[in-house]
């Protein structure tokens, strides 16, 4: 996430204490109550009672705590505009659970300067998506479905909210979007407000096959292509660059990936990213149609619907049961059969030996083995039908 981090660090860290700018939040004495049903998260970010240093990670990048919660901000400090400092004022209003929040800011220079130097405050989230792909890669733990879902549903939500103002993020990469583990929410931060000043430093990481031409691009639907590589990525826990060849898009190893996508998570979630990948920009929806589709595909149902990741062991667990329990059954008939014909063996011992035996009772043993005989074979083909059938269904599963 960041490129300096442990940098260095201050060893007595030092409180800001009653910051008294108009943008920032009162600062208590103590903490006050929580009201009912406020989240946690806006209850800490605005009850807390001293904001302490942690560590510098650039020199202009440092880590707070807020005290007394276990929550944690970004300082970065860096000189804005006044358009800019109007635009990140208006964002420390904004609440949006997908998204990284502004918190305040607190002016470092004279506040008659043309441009103006910003302490600016805002969450801090450690994980972002390619650290979440490293760690889990090492074990191939795959993101269960209904996660993914999650993330696309929730991101997508927080990038609508950014349409409906006209806010495009054009910064999206594997280290920009990131992973709240306290909330179990995936979640992107605004950078608009300082994309004039460093225009290099926010492009997407995966461009859509249209950027850089000279067509009047639609740049929502560009951020849409760029997201779903990014998802693409963590639901095969692995780089996407390879998809990409001399900065061009190689539709063989996006299909590859395709190919993939659909056994790890055949339904909704292959079907979603393939409409997000659209390579023709006209037919690729941007975050208002791509809500709607959403919606549309949000309780579709799958025959034999598969994840993939924990069915596919229910499955042949299953499979495996129903062959354990058959080969049982099969066993316990065949240990029958057996003490059948042990019996029938002592009979015919005594018989042998008896020689006053009619002709008749004779015939009656002989057909009674001849009755038997039959019986072995029919168990015979039985068994070999089910080890068929089992044979088959095992396979089908495993593919």
């Amino acid at each position: 996430m960041y490129p300096e981090y442990c940098v260095a660090q201050r060893q007595q860290p030092y409180p800001l204490h009653k910051i008294t700018q108009s943008y920032n939040p009162v600062i208590q004495n103590e903490p006050r109550a929580r009201q009912p049903n406020e989240n946690p998260k806006d209850y800490m970010i605005t009850a807390y009672t001293s904001i302490n240093h942690v560590i510098d990670i650039s020199p202009t990048t440092s880590i707070y705590r807020l005290d007394p919660f276990a929550k944690y901000l970004c300082c970065w400090t860096n000189t804005v505009g006044l358009e800019e400092v109007s635009a990140i004022q208006e964002r420390t209003k904004w609440k949006h659970p997908n998204l990284v929040s502004f918190i305040f800011f607190e002016e470092q220079s004279d506040q008659f300067s043309q441009n103006r130097q910003l302490k600016i405050f805002y969450e801090y989230l450690p994980l972002d998506i390619k650290q979440l792909i490293d760690k889990r890669s090492r074990t191939q733990e795959y993101v269960p479905e209904e996660e993914i879902w999650k993330m696309i549903s929730g991101l997508c939500e927080a990038f609508v909210f950014l349409q409906k103002r006209g806010i495009t993020h054009s910064a999206l990469t594997l280290e920009s979007v990131y992973f709240d583990e306290e909330y179990l929410l995936y979640r992107i931060q605004d950078v608009s407000p300082f994309r004039a000043r460093a225009p290099q430093l926010f492009e997407n990481q995966y461009k859509s096959p249209e950027s850089g031409g000279n067509l009047r691009v639609n740049r929502f639907k560009q951020d849409v292509f760029g997201l779903g590589i990014i998802i693409l990525s963590l639901c095969l826990l692995k780089n996407s660059d390879y998809i990409f060849e001399n900065g061009a898009i190689s539709l063989i190893h996006l299909n590859d990936s395709f190919e993939q996508l659909k056994q790890l998570y055949p339904g909704r979630i292959d079907i979603i990213l393939k409409k997000m990948l659209i390579i023709d920009f006209n037919l690729r929806p941007d975050w208002l149609e791509l809500q709607l589709f959403l919606t549309n595909v949000k309780d579709m149902q799958i025959h034999n619907f598969d994840l993939g990741l924990t069915n596919k062991s229910s499955i042949l667990n299953s499979s495996f049961q129903l062959y354990q329990q058959q080969q049982q059954q099969v066993q316990k008939t065949f240990d029958q059969l057996t003490l059948s014909q042990e019996n029938r063996e002592i009979t015919n011992n005594n018989n042998n030996t008896k020689f006053t035996s009619s002709i008749n009772n004779n015939n009656s043993t002989l057909n009674k083995t001849s009755n038997t005989d039959s019986v072995d074979q029919k168990l015979i083909n039985l068994n070999k039908r089910i080890q068929e059938t089992l044979s088959k269904s095992l396979n089908k599963n495993i593919r």
